[in-house]
């Protein structure tokens, strides 16, 4: 139950801070790049529950850039993963940068901490 809770108190959070960056461009292949910044400030990177909430924030802000799961999933489901894969592993430098961070007690303290993640649609 209180696992139900937490998942749905960082759904909520992740859904305020997300926030959309002005930064679209057409690629070469026609593809439109998308971007969103993913705030972390409000977590403890240091705790093991901090980081899946984390996890949890990327992809939901990956599935939210790559489009509506029903609109994709009739028409183009497999290029819908593939963005959602793609953007969440454009995320993952930047994860892996904050996480060993907080490990190592180098934590920089920061109203702005938060990780930017690229979407190909």
């Amino acid at each position: 139950m209180l696992k139900a809770i937490s998942a749905l108190g960082a759904i909520a959070v992740a859904s305020v801070l997300l926030v959309p960056t002005a930064s679209l461009a057409s690629t070469l292949d026609g593809a439109e790049l998308v971007t969103a910044s993913v705030s972390y400030a409000d977590l403890n990177l240091s705790q093991a529950g901090d980081v899946e909430s984390l996890r949890y924030r990327i992809k939901g802000t990956a599935q939210s850039l790559c489009g509506s799961s029903f609109r994709y999933e009739l028409v183009n489901g497999i290029g819908r993963r593939v963005c959602v894969s793609d953007a969440v592993a454009s995320a993952q430098p930047a994860f892996e940068a904050a996480v060993g961070a907080a490990r190592r007690g180098s934590v920089i303290i920061s109203s702005g901490a938060s990780l930017l993640i690229t979407a190909r649609r």
